[in-house]
């Protein structure tokens, strides 16, 4: 979505002059039966942990579509779900080529038929019923993403020296999270701790330099690498770490496990990514 509808600036525009942006973390509300068992036990002494009774949390819930890592919702001020929007069915589904229609394009409807009380993705009077799967006789058609690199960038310093990232693993695509921690002169310990969202994708993580090339064999991944987190598995966790002993830039590229048959297959990742001064 980032390097896709999110990237165009009438979208943004739109957004920004129409919504409240925000997003929450799957794991964290808890989607998964094993997620609720970890924060029952990780909030147990706190006072206060996320309230999943609230009204605004029970339309995330109402709006959530089974096996999907990313679900884009629009929800009114009374907290009543006006849209669902399934990335990995937005994606898989024709979305760049329904009604000639750029992804940009497709999206922004989406967003205009929420806000008209069209009910775009749970309605079949609309220009989303094929996400319902509801449509008899549509043809599956191949996705419009071709292989390229999406960039993200974090730039880490002692006085903000944690961030984190939330994207999309893709079949055909990779990412690339430029990581700048010139600001530690005298190094450090990078850790990137990352979580694979619950679709059924894998998800391969690798450090480098930053001027590498990513290599296109998957030992070559491997063996240049700094330091790398394979196959990590749907709901799975994993640790990157990497000393360093002057400030540099680093390249963390997430690609999908080459193991995989569906062409057309999202999850979603999170990684937070942090420097320890040393």
């Amino acid at each position: 979505m980032r390097a896709g509808a999110l990237a165009h600036e009438r979208v943004i525009k739109f957004l920004n002059e129409n919504f409240i942006n925000t997003w929450v973390s799957n794991f964290e509300f808890g989607r998964k039966p094993s997620a609720r068992e970890y924060l029952a036990k990780r909030y147990a002494n706190e006072s206060k942990s996320f309230d999943t009774t609230h009204a605004l949390a029970q339309a995330i819930k109402k709006g959530w579509q089974e096996r999907s890592p990313v679900d884009c919702l629009v929800i009114s001020p009374d907290f009543e779900l006006k849209g669902k929007l399934a990335l990995n069915k937005y994606l898989s589904g024709g979305h760049g080529l329904e009604g000639g229609r750029t992804a940009a394009e497709n999206y922004r409807l989406f967003l205009i038929e929420a806000l008209e009380g069209k009910y775009p993705g749970f309605s079949p009077d609309n220009a989303f019923a094929y996400l319902l799967g509801e449509e008899e006789g549509t043809p599956e058609q191949e996705s419009p993403f071709k292989p390229f690199l999406t960039d993200l960038e974090v730039v880490l310093n002692p006085t903000q020296p944690t961030l984190e990232v939330l994207d999309v693993i893709r079949t055909q695509e990779s990412t690339i999270v430029r990581i700048d921690a010139t600001a530690f002169e005298k190094g450090g310990i990078l850790t990137i701790d990352i979580r694979v969202g619950s679709a059924q994708l894998a998800g391969s993580f690798y450090l480098y330099e930053s001027n590498i090339e990513f290599p296109t064999e998957r030992g070559q991944r491997y063996y240049h690498s700094f330091a790398n987190a394979m196959d990590t598995l749907p709901d799975g966790t994993a640790q990157i770490t990497y000393l360093f002993y002057q400030g540099q830039v680093f390249k963390l590229v997430i690609t999908a496990s080459e193991r995989v048959d569906n062409k057309t297959s999202v999850n979603a990742f999170q990684a937070r990514i942090s420097v320890a001064e040393h």
